[in-house]
Parts: structure tokens; C-alpha cells; sequence
């Protein structure tokens, strides 16, 4: 029930800001409005018109610190992770961004459903891109266990089959994050990223940060540099 109502709220405040920042936008090409100053932007930059891809796919390597308030020490562990963004206009994006983790048979995974925001809007090809994320988390978990014999102590021997069952967290964990990216190139950039998903509970407050570094690839291109 949380994720059906959780997700497209997102969505709907994530558009409603894409229209409203859309509002007060030069559409490209449009110069009447904008005092000429040819002497003001490099070639390179006028060239690359500074636009983002619609969608843009990613992949990479994390690393999950949790914290807990009342233990001491932290735990770690590496998780690989996958990320799709869709763009809403210069500025603003809607991201899935799953990591994963595994043991013997079993299968975890911790996704976040995010807004990402530019800070500066689309940045000049091969610059460093800042941005600031914040959105909700969840889990879903895969457990399988047996199969077991007991006896009782009547002697007859009890046999447990073999099974499994599917656990899901909705995403209504407060996180937030910020990192950069640079592209490399039209078809590629590198991102690095730090995101930190609340976990509250009634004797403890609890926090998984997670730094990775990732590869972005467009359904398109990245603006390229001039030559």
C-alpha cells in the first residue's frame, strides 16, 4: 500500500515543479528576450547548448555503512547497484536506484525512489555536474530456508519441506544524498554519489550511508565538445 500511493505522489510533485520551473525558461533557439552577448558565452559552451539526456541508465559499485544510535561501531558491506533516470526538464529528474545484496540462496535489495536536482542546471561538457538527491526508500528480500527433520519424543521423525517467501518494504524511508557527475565523452559519464537512508524505530534511530561510484549512459548523447 505504500508504494502505490508513495510513488506517483513523487511523480506528481516532481511534474508540478517541472511545469512551474518550465514557466519561467527561454525555450532554445528563442533570443528575443535575451540581450545579445556573443562575447560572453565560449564556442564550446554554445555549441553543447547544455541539455540533458531524456533518459539516462547507470551501474556501479557502492559501499553500505550502516549506524545504529545505541551500538558501537559500524558495519559495511559492498553493494553493486543499477540506476535508471528519466528527465523532467534541465534541472529536475526522476530516478529508480536499486542495490543489491546476496547470501547463500537468498537475495536482498535496498531501491530508492528519488528527485534529483541540478544545482546549477546542465553543466558544460566535461565539467563536474553537482547535484542534490531526496526521496523515499524501501527493501525487498527473497528467504528460503530448509529443507529440516526432527524427531520427537515419540521417535517419529518430521520432515520440512523446502521454502521460500518473498519480504517488501514500501518506500517510506526518508533519504537524501548529493554527489557529482562529468561525462567522458556522448555516451558516457562517471558519477559519484553519498546517500543516507533514515531507518527511525522506537529505542533506536539507525542510518545506512552509502558512497558509490557509478557509469551513466544516455538514450541519446551528452552534448559533446566542440572541435
Amino acid at each position: 500500500m505504500g508504494m502505490t500511493h508513495f510513488t506517483p505522489t513523487l511523480a506528481a510533485i516532481l511534474l508540478t515543479m517541472s511545469v512551474s520551473a518550465a514557466r519561467g525558461q527561454v525555450p532554445a533557439g528563442d533570443t528575443a528576450q535575451t540581450p545579445a552577448a556573443p562575447s560572453a558565452r565560449t564556442p564550446e559552451t554554445s555549441a553543447a547548448q547544455l541539455s540533458v539526456p531524456r533518459v539516462e541508465l547507470g551501474g556501479g559499485l557502492g559501499l553500505g555503512v550502516g549506524i545504529v544510535t545505541d551500538e558501537p561501531g559500524v558495519a559495511a558491506l559492498f553493494l553493486p547497484g543499477a540506476r535508471v533516470g528519466t528527465a523532467l526538464n534541465a534541472r529536475w529528474a526522476l530516478e529508480g536506484v536499486f542495490e543489491f545484496m546476496g547470501g547463500e540462496g537468498d537475495l536482498a535489495m535496498v531501491y530508492r525512489v528519488q528527485a534529483r536536482w541540478l544545482f546549477r542546471g546542465p553543466a558544460a561538457p566535461g565539467r563536474l555536474q553537482p547535484h542534490l538527491t531526496f526521496g523515499g526508500a524501501g527493501g525487498i528480500e527473497y528467504d528460503t530456508w530448509g529443507p529440516y527433520e526432527w524427531r520427537d519424543s515419540t521417535g517419529t521423525i518430521h520432515r520440512e519441506p523446502r521454502q521460500s517467501r518473498w519480504n517488501m518494504l514500501p518506500p517510506m524511508l526518508p533519504t537524501v544524498g548529493f554527489g557529482f557527475q562529468k561525462t567522458l565523452g556522448a555516451h558516457a559519464a562517471l558519477r559519484a554519489d553519498l546517500a543516507a537512508i533514515v531507518v527511525p524505530a522506537d529505542d533506536f534511530v539507525g542510518v545506512l550511508l552509502i558512497p558509490s561510484v557509478s557509469v551513466s549512459i544516455p538514450i541519446g548523447r551528452y552534448p559533446a565538445r566542440s572541435r
